[in-house]
């Protein structure tokens, strides 16, 4: 067994050592569309394996009032079942990102409300698959997608500034705290309408998609 052990590392290490000087930059065009800032890198270990890291960045609103601010790092482990930025491959990541999402609805996270005010982090792990498509000698273009698990922490609290909407007197009285002429739920806020103590939610679905434009430097 100790045998079997010391050849497998001598094989890593050694197409380490020929193969490691793959690397490449890349970008989400999915994410360029949304205005997300994002850039990845990916490093060959060898033939067969690969490390890949992105980061997303999204800090303006989409439109007043609304906003969907989020950063997002995923470190990801890939396994080729050709070689290394040809074709197919197999992928394990993990996933940490903070989030401020005003004013929208976003159903598959379960914030339905428009009038919801959500500040949190994530952190979780999934599985992926790609393929790269190759283009030219320095330039691929991957198309992947990844499920996973993820935990939410968060804040949350929804105000409105229309008394109409809040109904009957006794509705207000008994729902919602008045700061600043704005109403905020009392089951979500305390006096001063700052957020109370915070929720969390467990959330399986998808963690990745990507149509990436990927420059290979060497």
């Amino acid at each position: 067994m100790n045998k079997i052990c010391y050849c497998f590392l001598c094989y890593f290490f050694v197409t380490t050592i020929v193969y490691s000087q793959k690397v490449a930059v890349k970008s989400n065009m999915l994410y360029d569309a949304t205005a997300t800032l994002n850039i990845g890198g990916e490093y060959a270990i060898n033939k067969t394996f690969s490390v890949n890291v992105s980061a997303n960045y999204n800090g303006w609103s989409l439109k007043v009032p609304q906003a969907w601010k989020h950063y997002l790092v995923q470190p990801e482990f890939r396994y080729w079942l050709r070689e290394s930025f040809n074709e197919h491959y197999l992928g394990a990541h993990l996933v940490y990102a903070g989030f401020d999402i005003e004013r929208m609805s976003l159903p598959f996270f379960g914030f339905k409300r428009r009038n919801l005010f959500v500040d949190g982090t994530a952190y979780g792990a999934g599985v992926s698959y790609g393929y790269q498509l190759y283009l030219t000698p320095q330039l691929n273009i991957e198309f992947s997608l990844g499920v996973g698990f993820l935990q939410l922490k968060y804040y949350k609290f929804d105000y409105t500034t229309g008394l109409e909407s809040l109904g009957a007197d006794a509705v207000k009285a008994n729902y919602y705290h008045s700061v600043n002429g704005r109403f905020y739920n009392k089951k979500e806020t305390n006096t001063d309408g700052n957020p109370l103590n915070p929720w969390q939610k467990s959330y399986i679905g998808p963690t990745q998609i990507g149509i990436t434009l990927v420059y290979i430097i060497n």
